[in-house]
């Protein structure tokens, strides 16, 4: 699997959108990630894992940890991955379940989880899972990308 362009939103450090586009990387088939301690290098990782596994990289965070605590209260967290598996583009799509400020009135309200998966065809989007269990299900069995050695590389 080759990552092609990774967007978060509301995730982790990063209050807004933030969009990574490998492609800038050209052909190579290895890059280093690298920046100050807490400069987010984790949190790439963790946007990678959480768009496909539905988890962080480390054990120690969820979905709903993975929310930005400086993001405004109107702005969901979302995570997004196109990715390129045996010759053929993927993008997947993930948002943990959280809490959203009420449209009418005061408080929150819970969002459910929620989960996309399309193939990238020439002529559009290919819907493949449109849920969290169908998504998992698919990337799991159909695509062959199962977690292993606890998402340890």
């Amino acid at each position: 699997m080759r990552p092609d362009i990774l967007t978060m939103q509301a995730f982790g450090p990063y209050a807004g959108r933030e969009t990574i586009d490998f492609n800038s990387f050209g052909e190579r088939t290895m890059f280093v990630i690298s920046g100050k301690t807490g400069a987010g290098k984790t949190t790439i990782f963790d946007g990678i894992s959480f768009a496909i596994y539905g988890k962080a990289s480390g054990e120690d965070r969820s979905g709903q940890d993975l929310r930005s605590q400086f993001a405004e209260d109107d702005l969901l967290t979302e995570v997004s991955l196109q990715f390129i598996l045996r010759g053929k583009t993927y993008l997947v799509t993930r948002s943990p379940q959280q809490e959203r400020k009420k449209k009418a009135g005061e408080g929150t309200t819970t969002v459910g989880a929620k989960a996309e998966l399309y193939e990238i065809l020439p002529e559009g989007k290919k819907l493949l899972g449109a849920n969290v269990r169908e998504v998992e299900e698919k990337l799991k069995y159909s695509l062959d990308l199962m977690r292993t050695n606890s998402g340890k590389s």
